[in-house]
């Protein structure tokens, strides 16, 4: 059985992360908001202060 993976919580694009991956281990993850592909979350992180946090 193949392992499901997770859509990008913003344009639906399929990523690399199956949803058995817990949050702390997946990349392009906010919390509240949910699993994002890469450039989505390039998009989203851009010039915020938190970004810089991570």
């Amino acid at each position: 059985m193949a392992m499901k993976t997770e859509c990008c919580a913003l344009c639906h694009a399929e990523t690399d992360v199956t949803e058995e991956t817990p949050s702390y281990e997946r990349k392009n993850y906010i919390d509240t908001a949910g699993q994002l592909c890469p450039e989505c979350y390039s998009f989203v992180a851009a010039n915020k202060e938190w970004h810089n946090l991570l």
